[in-house]
């Protein structure tokens, strides 16, 4: 295993250490290699290699004999793992000084990485519907590409639920809704709440706007707690893509003139 002094610090080894180290070098490796990892495999990797370097080894648990320590270094990831060295030898003696502060510190190293990716989300989640946020949907729709299909869906008289059913049901249909579009999507497309009873859908690439939006119709009115439609506009992000949402805005407006429980497409004067 060659040493990491020339390179960036990687989450599966640690590098090996001149014997009078007894073992202190390789601990402190390891230890900062945590501040790399993301997932507890990044961690039984780092575990892994430390064992190695001290001079032990790892086995499965179910198969542990009496040179294993109790202690699991698998994090989770996959079956659990103990490591191995003969009683009263020199590696036997380093992993019993220095594994359990690694093992610590590695548990605290997830701990702030799952913290981290919690934060992360809640700054991209709807907490509402679990659908992408506004701050989400503006970055998304920044990376519209001119074969991409903008869709704006709007709940009519969605107001009227909330001021005769009270806000806990008007949630509840916000919350219904955001399933349901999660559900229809394709695994390549996107879906947020805009802001409020609005959703915005981007369709990738050869996405079907009207097939897209009969099937959400169809599982919406299946789904849905209450008999509350939807309306929506469809813009193709060509010609401009910039201008694709507030074309299908505009287009939105139409379907709601026209009586609404219905999608309008956008026409070329909607991208002016």
């Amino acid at each position: 295993m060659g040493s990491l002094a020339n390179s960036e610090p990687s989450p599966n080894t640690v590098a090996p250490v001149a014997p009078g180290d007894a073992g202190l070098e390789a601990v402190l490796d390891a230890t900062h290699q945590l501040l790399w990892i993301e997932t507890p495999a990044d961690a039984a990797a780092i575990a892994r290699s430390l064992i190695t370097v001290l001079g032990g080894a790892t086995m499965p648990a179910r198969a542990a004999t009496s040179d294993a320590l109790p202690v699991d270094v698998s994090f989770g990831d996959g079956e659990p793992l103990v490591p191995v060295a003969a009683p009263l030898g020199i590696a036997r003696m380093l992993l019993e000084r220095y594994l359990p502060a690694f093992m610590v510190d590695a548990q605290r190293a997830l701990e702030l990485a799952s913290k981290t990716e919690r934060l992360a989300q809640d700054a991209s989640i709807d907490a509402l519907t679990g659908l992408a946020n506004r701050r989400m949907l503006d970055r998304l729709l920044g990376r519209v590409h001119a074969d991409d299909i903008v869709i704006m869906v709007d709940l009519d008289h969605f107001k009227a639920v909330n001021d005769t059913l009270g806000h806990a049901e008007g949630d509840r249909v916000l919350k219904s809704l955001g399933r349901t579009l999660a559900a229809t999507l394709r695994a390549r497309d996107h879906a947020g709440r805009y802001g409020g009873e609005e959703f915005v859908v981007v369709l990738v690439g050869d996405g079907q706007p009207d097939p897209f939006l009969e099937r959400l119709r169809a599982r919406w009115e299946a789904a849905r707690p209450h008999p509350v439609t939807f309306s929506a506009g469809v813009a193709p992000a060509r010609p401009d893509p910039k201008r694709a949402l507030e074309a299908a805005d505009r287009a939105l407006y139409r379907a709601k003139a026209s009586g609404r429980d219905q999608w309008q497409w956008a026409t070329k004067e909607d991208y002016q």
